[in-house]
C-alpha cells in the first residue's frame, strides 16, 4: 500500500491486485475518455488519505483488453473493491470522492 495510483496490466493484475493481501480498489479505465481522466486526481487524493489501508490500481483497458471481459466490465470507469480475492463493492460511471469513499470504506 504505497500511497500512490498503481498501474496494472493483463499480465500483473491478479497478481497486485486479486491477490493482494489487502483491499485493493481496481479502477478499469481509458486515456481517452474525459470522466476516468476526471476521476485521476481523486483517485491519487485517495491512495494519499487512505495509504496505510487501501491500494489504488488502474486498469487501461485498450493497453490491457485481456482482464475487462474476465470481470464483465462494460463500462468505464468501473471501480471495483478487490477483498480476498473477490469483487465486494462495484461502481460504475462519474464518482466524486464522497462516492469511491463511500465504496471502499466499509472493506477497509
Amino acid at each position: 500500500m504505497s500511497g500512490t495510483v498503481v498501474d496494472v496490466t493483463d499480465a500483473d493484475f491478479e497478481a497486485k491486485v486479486v491477490k493482494a493481501t489487502g483491499p485493493v480498489l481496481a479502477v478499469f479505465r481509458a486515456e481517452w475518455s474525459g470522466v476516468c481522466r476526471a476521476l485521476d486526481p481523486i483517485l491519487a487524493d485517495v491512495a494519499q488519505q487512505y495509504a496505510d489501508r487501501l491500494t489504488i490500481a488502474r486498469l487501461d483497458i485498450d493497453r490491457s483488453p485481456q482482464t475487462p471481459p474476465k470481470y464483465n466490465v462494460t463500462a468505464i470507469p468501473t471501480l471495483y473493491v478487490f477483498k480476498g480475492g473477490s469483487i465486494a463493492a462495484t461502481r460504475i460511471g462519474p464518482s466524486t470522492k464522497n462516492d469511491v469513499v463511500r465504496l471502499m470504506t466499509s472493506h477497509l
